[in-house]
């Protein structure tokens, strides 16, 4: 990166001097016109937010590891940028700063003496430079306007930092939104000439390089979905190099045309499909339109076979999908080809009750199905909410152990003294307590049929090694027990966590991580699930009004839309328990949004929602906030008055007042 080593631009003097700011502090109108524009705005807005403009240093800090996002990208970006910045100003009585889009100070690097000084202004790591908390300066001005900006001296809004000059110009992200700032300050008596320039030139490597990782970053992402996308489809998908072998096959062919261990990867197609229809047809360089070819290790499979083209027409590799059900397909145009009636979604068995319209689903459950006809172990991932057990239950009617018994544990409701009881069993007289004749364990009361492990990741380490053990040898021990008794269970395991992560922080056993991660299924989140959502409410609006005897209600367009834009974190679980809240406020035969939770009525865009589906402005918002930050605040220092008042920044009457105003108890 090139900065400007030095600049032909004269050092400015300040625009406003000291008594045009005592003029405006006090009240009076100034008669200088010749101001930047931005300069003024910016002290009428600390004015409007009544900004002390007595010496003040900064109170506000941050600690460090709430900017941990923040810094390690910076760490990622800024090498170079900063030491080339820090050439130009070193010995200059300057120092450079960058900061957060909340005008977070995550970085400074200068002279000692300068970095003493700004000490004294509390201008150090996690301190909040907005405008709302030291006034009118470079970095919260900049990050208001979205403007490289230079507040000289007297410029400034709060007096203590009229002996500072400062240039600061904002970093945007790939997307055009503010990612951060980068300022150069200094005393006034320091070279400030060269500032812009050189903010403007650091600013822009930033967000250079910013571009280059994010880049980066969404490539990986890309590799991924695309890794993740082939191997859930529930369509067998092969490539074929020029060759005609098999370079790729996703989980699903492995499933249709292998043998279990055996591999597809490197074999010839002419094993596996009589390739010879193909092979003719791709003579014709404008051959576009699959060709069905016969499987000969599976007759019964359907199988199309397609060339892919470079941009210039050159023919690249060949892709075979495979599907287990034959369908005809008619190449004929005009009128002799007779339409034909979109097939009905058809059901899966055993997932009859998982109500769903969505494309995502649908691909879940048919994958989940098709996982439910062999014995692998089944690992469900998936938010609190997304409908886990269903889904185990699902699994467990749709395939060949139906008519054994389901199981399920919640592994995280057991003490570490219970868990390995209860998962084996134990003998009579095993540990005081024990029941006569012992127990069975629910490894045994599963045999022959399904184990459902939910929330497996709350199993405590202790216990893991054993149900490893279990696993491996398909045998439990029974706690005061000696010989193995063997146990024939289908195992699903649930988890609303990423046990990858937990392996990598110690909180999980890799070896148990892999003997389950066997078959992966995750289940989406309902704000994925499009339309599914009018759907689920319309089905739980009207089981919970005919269970509680009351008519059931249309739902208001003002009331869809609403639910439809929520984000549903609960997923599931919290739409219905925000059904049941309205089910409990009916007043008429239309669902309402005044009929819903409050907290629904704040939408993603900034705007909450009344009774009659306007849209009400920001103070409502503003307000219901101060009153959050408010609870928050009394629950953490449990109801303590003082303590309070002192974490919000405001006097004990003061806090009275508000209490009073929102209806908070003490």
């Amino acid at each position: 990166m090139t900065l400007p080593i030095s600049c032909a631009h004269k050092q400015r003097n300040a625009q406003l001097s000291y008594s045009n700011w005592k003029q405006f502090v006090e009240g009076k109108r100034l008669k200088n016109k010749n101001v930047d524009r931005a300069l003024l705005d910016s002290w009428q807005r600390c004015k409007d937010m009544a900004v002390d403009p007595a010496p003040r240093s900064c109170w506000d800090f941050l600690p460090m590891n709430q900017l941990e996002q923040f810094t390690t990208t910076l760490e990622k970006i800024c090498g170079e940028v900063e030491s080339t910045a820090y050439e130009v100003i070193k010995g200059k009585g300057l120092l450079m700063t960058i900061v957060n889009a909340d005008a977070r100070v995550a970085r400074t690097c200068g002279d000692m003496d300068v970095l003493r000084e700004a000490d004294k202004l509390n201008f150090g790591p996690g301190a909040n430079w907005s405008e709302s908390c030291v006034g009118t300066n470079a970095i919260g001005t900049a990050l208001a306007t979205g403007r490289p900006m230079q507040v000289f001296a007297s410029e400034h809004f709060c007096e203590s930092h009229h002996s500072w000059n400062c240039t600061a110009a904002p970093i945007l992200d790939p997307r055009g939104n503010v990612w951060g700032c980068f300022d150069v300050s200094g005393p006034t008596s320091s070279d400030h000439s060269g500032a812009m320039d050189l903010v403007l030139h650091a600013a822009r490597a930033l967000e250079q390089n910013l571009s280059r990782l994010y880049c980066s970053e969404l490539e990986g992402q890309m590799a991924s979905l695309f890794s993740s996308m082939f191997n859930s489809v529930m369509t067998g998908v092969l490539f074929l190099n020029k060759s005609g072998r098999i370079t790729s096959a996703n989980n699903t062919a492995e499933l249709l045309l292998c043998r279990p261990g055996g591999a597809l990867r490197g074999r010839k197609a002419e094993e596996l499909f009589d390739m010879g229809p193909y092979l003719a047809q791709a003579k014709n360089a404008s051959l576009c339109e699959p060709v069905i070819v016969k499987c000969l290790v599976n007759p019964g499979l359907y199988i199309r076979v397609m060339p892919t083209f470079s941009a210039s027409g050159a023919w690249l590799d060949t892709i075979v999908t495979v599907s287990e059900t034959q369908r005809s397909r008619q190449f004929t145009t005009g009128p002799a080809a007779s339409p034909r009636k979109p097939a009905e979604p058809e059901e899966v068995k055993g997932f009859e009750h998982v109500l769903h319209g969505s494309s995502a689903m649908r691909q879940v459950i048919r994958q989940a199905a098709n996982a439910a006809r062999t014995p692998s172990t089944i690992l469900l991932t998936g938010e609190s909410g997304t409908g886990k057990e269903l889904f185990a239950r699902g699994i467990h009617q749709a395939g060949p152990r139906a008519k054994q018994p389901f199981v399920a544990v919640n592994c995280g409701a057991f003490s570490e003294e219970l868990v390995q009881s209860e998962l084996f069993g134990y003998r009579e007289g095993a540990f005081t307590g024990a029941v006569k004749r012992g127990r069975v364990g629910k490894f045994q009361k599963a045999d022959k049929g399904v184990l459902f492990l939910d929330e497996i990741s709350e199993m405590p380490m202790s216990q893991q090694v054993n149900l490893l053990r279990a696993l491996e040898e398909r045998a439990v021990v029974p706690v005061g027990g000696t010989s193995p008794l063997p146990v024939d269970v289908k195992i699903l395991a649930a988890t609303n966590k990423n046990l990858r992560e937990l392996v990598d922080q110690g909180r999980f056993r890799e070896d148990l991580y892999y003997r389950l991660n066997v078959v992966t299924i995750a289940i989406p989140p309902l704000r994925e699930r499009g339309n599914d959502v009018t759907l689920l409410a319309e089905y739980h609006l009207r089981r919970l009004c005919d269970s509680f005897g009351i008519p059931c209600p249309a739902i208001a367009a003002e009331t869809r839309e609403l639910l439809a834009g929520h984000e549903w974190p609960g997923n599931v679980r919290e739409l219905i328990n925000c059904l049941e809240y309205a089910a409990n406020n009916l007043t008429g035969d239309l669902l309402l949004p005044e009929h819903l939770p409050h907290y629904l009525l704040e939408r993603t865009s900034g705007k909450a929602v009344s009774g009659n589906g306007h849209a009400k402005g920001k103070g409502f918002l503003l307000k219901q906030r101060e009153a959050n930050a408010i609870r928050e605040a009394l629950d953490f220092h449990d109801g303590n008055i003082s303590k309070t008042a002192k974490a919000l920044g405001i006097g004990r009457n003061t806090l009275y007042a508000k209490m009073e105003r929102y209806h908070i108890e003490g």
